[in-house]
C-alpha cells in the first residue's frame, strides 16, 4: 500500500470513527439523562422499573461498546502502518492519531464509572439526586 492510500485510510477512518463515536456519546448521554431525571424527551414521566431496565440494557451496554470501539480503533491506527507494509512515512501520523481514540477509551471507561455511581445511586434511592446548598 503506497503512503499515499495509507493516508487516505487513515483519514477515511478517523472521519468515520469519529462520527461514531459522537453519534454514540449524544446517545449514552441522553440515555443516561433520561434515566438521572426520570423523562422522555417528549416530557413523559418513566418508572423507576423502566429507569432501572435503561440502565441495565441500554447505558451499560453502549457505554462499555464505546469505550471498546475507541480502544479497538486506537489499536487499528497503531498498527496500521505494520499492516500497509509503511514502517516509516506516516508512523508519528498514525501515533499522534491514535491519541484521539485512546483518550476518547479513557473518557467513556473512567467518566463513566463516575456516571454509572451517580445512576445507581439515585435508582437506588427511587430520586432524583439533588445537590445540597452551600
Amino acid at each position: 500500500m503506497s503512503s499515499l492510500q495509507l493516508g487516505l485510510v487513515l483519514v477515511a477512518s478517523i472521519w468515520a470513527a469519529m462520527n461514531t463515536l459522537i453519534a454514540g456519546y449524544n446517545a449514552v448521554n441522553g440515555t443516561r439523562d433520561r434515566i438521572l431525571t426520570g423523562y422522555t424527551d417528549e416530557g413523559v414521566r418513566l418508572t423507576l422499573e423502566h429507569r432501572k431496565i435503561m440502565y441495565e440494557n441500554d447505558w451499560l451496554p453502549m457505554k462499555a461498546a464505546l469505550a471498546f470501539v475507541s480502544l479497538a480503533f486506537g489499536g487499528f491506527l497503531i498498527f496500521l502502518p505494520v499492516l500497509a507494509g509503511d514502517t516509516s512515512l506516516l508512523r508519528p501520523f498514525c501515533y499522534v492519531a491514535s491519541l484521539l481514540p485512546f483518550g476518547s477509551f479513557i473518557g467513556f471507561f473512567f467518566l463513566g464509572l463516575r456516571d454509572r455511581r451517580l445512576m445507581i445511586k439515585v435508582l437506588d434511592t427511587g430520586g432524583i439526586e439533588r445537590s445540597q446548598p452551600g
